[in-house]
């Protein structure tokens, strides 16, 4: 415990006034080594968010040390560098009693790991429990964080706008990163439950074995996966003495390739989708992928235009660099000019897919009788079935006015 005087120190920069957010995003921190990247992350975090986003996020840093007079230095930096998000109440500092935290030494040796590592996966279960409990009442929703990231601009709105398009669907937790404990978010409601069971079997597990152990005994529905991730690991040193982890997300979000003007369309198809993607996640401004397992002979992707285009150019990119097999290496692209009874019909095609897994047509160069009346549909059409999934990065289509 601090010191008196330290103590009153510390928590005159606490902000544990519970208010009802949006969206709240834990982040527990411990000293390192010989790196600090705590500072990046919070800067990356704030300088993403606009400032009416900001009052629906709250962005609690957990400092997990036992060392008291390191968190009182910790704490002076934090307020050195975010003065003015600390009294907004943006960020909030937290620490957790030592009373909270059962026995983490002379533990079982599960896994055959060393009495450090026993200790500090330990530690981290019990760290996970009090972050839980203490943002349980924040928000509608719960994020968490390693001390280690940076993130995608805009990730917010991504955030909001993929968990409204899930509105209808039965989900447990949504995956905004594929890497270790990084953009797990959750509902506020079910993380204090979760919490309980990580501090219970804090001794057994590492945390990442409890979350499974927990989504079977509770029959959990299966996690939601955004691609691409908007969260990447810069961390190179652990928390954890002597152990490196250079790991990069490489489906960490990128650019859109395109600068096309995508007139406004409904996107439907036959696919059988992974993850709680939707194709017209592919078709939008918003960073991020479609995800279908395995293509059927004749299934299709359509895009239905609101209203008759003259068309210009059609661009369609799949795979990714993690999975560079799961692309559309056979398949055709269709326009249409004929809209009957809620579909288009009578389908030409413009062009074949590159073993690469993209097209690119640009269509003021063809000579082809479909151009000559204004474009309804575009349609991908995959003749035969498929043994790998297909990721659909992006649909490009420039259009022009008809006059």
């Amino acid at each position: 415990m601090l010191k008196s005087t330290q103590q009153s120190l510390f928590n005159s920069f606490f902000f544990f006034q519970p208010c009802v957010g949006y969206l709240t995003i834990g982040i527990p921190t411990v000293k390192r080594a010989s790196a600090d990247y705590l500072f990046k992350t919070l800067t990356s975090l704030i300088n993403n968010l606009n400032g009416k986003d900001q009052k629906m996020v709250n962005i609690i840093v957990f400092l997990a040390d036992f060392d008291p007079l390191y968190k009182l230095k910790r704490v002076q930096e934090l307020k050195k560098t975010y003065q003015p998000w600390l009294e907004s109440g943006l960020v909030q500092i937290i620490q957790a009693p030592r009373w909270y935290y059962p026995k983490l030494r002379n533990l079982k040796r599960n896994y055959n790991d060393s009495p450090d590592r026993v200790f500090w996966r330990s530690k981290q279960c019990i760290d996970y429990a009090f972050l839980f409990e203490y943002s349980a009442t924040l928000s509608q929703y719960y994020m968490q964080l390693e001390d280690d990231v940076v993130t995608f601009h805009g990730y917010f709105d991504i955030i909001r706008d993929y968990i409204h398009r899930q509105r209808h669907k039965n989900w447990s937790s949504i995956h905004f990163s594929t890497l270790g404990y990084i953009g797990k978010l959750y509902r506020s409601s079910d993380i204090v439950e979760l919490g309980r069971f990580f501090y219970m079997f804090y001794d057994e597990h590492p945390v990442d074995y409890l979350i499974n152990f927990y989504s079977n005994l509770k029959m959990l529905p299966s996690n939601l996966v955004y691609l691409p991730s908007l969260f990447q690991h810069i961390g190179i040193k652990s928390s954890l003495k002597g152990k490196s982890q250079p790991l990069k997300d490489i489906q960490f979000a990128l650019a859109r390739v395109y600068n096309s003007n995508n007139p406004p369309a409904k996107v439907t198809t036959t696919l059988q989708s992974y993850g709680g993607t939707e194709p017209e996640f592919a078709y939008g401004k918003t960073v991020t992928y479609y995800w279908c397992k395995q293509p059927r002979a004749k299934d299709t992707i359509t895009i239905i235009f609101h209203s008759p285009i003259k068309l210009k150019r059609v661009a369609v990119l799949t795979g990714d660099k993690a999975r560079r097999r799961d692309c559309l290496h056979t398949a055709e692209l269709q326009v249409s000019s004929t809209y009957y009874l809620q579909q288009c019909i009578s389908w030409n095609k413009i062009g074949d897919f590159k073993r690469n897994g993209n097209v690119d047509i640009d269509v003021t160069n063809l000579n082809q009788s479909p151009f000559k009346n204004p474009i309804r549909c575009v349609r991908i059409y995959i003749p035969n079935k498929y043994r790998n999934w297909v990721i659909l990065r992006e649909i490009a289509i420039w259009s022009e006015a008809i006059e």
